[in-house]
């Protein structure tokens, strides 16, 4: 059993656990609940200049439709989306044989492609996290990452590794998600600032 100890080595003054300050740590900034959402979004009120990296978690979400889901950035806090997304993915089946690779383009919106819903029932539900390296930096066009744990609408479960190059190089403060079509019928969305 750990124990949580104040720089007196003593647990009867520590009155609050420690906040995080170490680089590379996450600090909890938004969280969003989907319930029957077209949409689920960030803006630049939580996307500032405080941090340059960002992480999204997104935990138990299903879709209505049988459809890919979809996520899409923006400069100008949601007022345009104008970009050529460039993906690529990995993946392999959990619980059988099989593994695969793919690689696709999008315009003005990033698709975790090939990965249908199954919208029938609300128990098989998804989890993915969405890194956001220098997200509020101008850089030579945005690179994003994700791990998708996914129950497709085969019945079958996948572990996928996504890679997106967007062809922005401006600074980010807005995100949304989506399913192709359709609604979020229900999902728990956590935004993280890094520490650098």
């Amino acid at each position: 059993m750990a124990i949580i100890r104040a720089n007196n080595n003593t647990l009867s003054s520590v009155t609050a656990l420690p906040t995080a300050i170490s680089t590379g740590s996450l600090v909890k900034l938004a969280t969003a609940s989907a319930s029957s959402d077209a949409i689920i979004v960030f803006d630049n009120t939580v996307f500032t200049s405080n941090y340059k990296s960002y992480v999204v978690r997104i935990n138990d979400f299903v879709l209505s439709s049988n459809v890919d889901f979809r996520w899409a950035d923006s400069p100008d806090n949601g007022s345009t989306f104008s970009f050529t997304s460039k993906s690529g993915y990995f993946y392999w089946g959990i619980g059988g044989s099989g593994y695969n690779h793919s690689y696709g383009s999008t315009t003005n919106y990033h698709e975790f492609n090939g990965w249908n819903h199954d919208a029938t029932s609300t128990v098989k539900s998804n989890f993915l996290e969405l890194h956001l390296p220098y997200f509020t930096q101008a850089q030579t066009n945005k690179l994003y990452w994700a791990t998708y744990m996914h129950q497709n609408n085969n019945g079958s479960l996948y572990k996928v590794n996504y890679g997106f190059e967007s062809s922005l190089t401006t600074a980010q403060n807005y995100i949304k998600f989506m399913g192709a079509s359709g609604n979020i019928t229900k999902g728990s969305f956590t935004v993280y600032g890094i520490l650098e």
